[in-house]
């Protein structure tokens, strides 16, 4: 039978196998949105919607699979505690592995002109959005001068603002964590246990 601690074990254990699965997931989603939006579509609503569809929409989905298949090894039940810690390590490990295998790996070995070309399709974007909306060149050199300034600044941080952005997103994560264990939570019900020598 198992004890507190072999429950806790047993949520961190699946916790743990979910953020691996989930962080591979969104790493390969991170990776193709790249390549969408850079080299698959020119349409210039697919590249704006396609991001989030990938970085939001799929993570999303999985992240509710994911919860609910780990609640529902515990006999259907798991308290908010529990899933706040199963939910936060899954998004922890999820967050590892797609900041090593993106950051680190792909965009420094496989794909180092990456932010350039990005930049390069989003500028693109926006130009082409001004001009449907009927904006000046004026307007339009303003808009894409900020929007370089934007990325120059992203490009030129250094150690101590990529830490600090890494803690904000962790406690991001924990609140997000919080959010979905809120809505996931299903507390197991109580169940009066009598002692026969009472009732005797």
């Amino acid at each position: 039978m198992l004890t507190g601690q072999n429950v806790d074990r047993q949520l961190r254990i699946n916790a743990i196998i979910k953020g691996l699965i989930l962080g591979v997931v969104v790493l390969a989603s991170s990776i193709f949105s790249y390549y969408f939006i850079t080299a698959i579509t020119k349409t210039m609503w697919l590249i704006v919607a396609g991001p989030y569809f990938f970085a939001i929409i799929i993570p999303l989905i999985l992240t509710l699979l994911f919860s609910v298949d780990m609640r529902k090894k515990l006999g259907g039940y798991w308290t908010f505690k529990q899933a706040v810690t199963s939910i936060f390590i899954m998004f922890l490990v999820c967050y590892a592995i797609l900041t090593i295998g993106r950051d680190f790996i792909f965009a420094h070995l496989v794909e180092p002109n990456m932010t350039q070309k990005t930049e390069a399709v989003m500028l693109d974007v926006k130009t082409q959005s001004l001009k449907m909306q009927g904006a000046s060149q004026k307007e339009i050199n303003s808009q894409i001068t900020e929007l370089r300034k934007e990325f120059d600044t992203q490009e030129s941080t250094g150690l101590g603002t990529i830490v600090q952005s890494y803690i904000i997103n962790t406690i991001l994560l924990f609140v997000v964590a919080i959010v979905f264990a809120a809505i996931l939570k299903k507390e197991p019900p109580f169940a009066t246990v009598v002692d026969k020598d009472m009732v005797e």
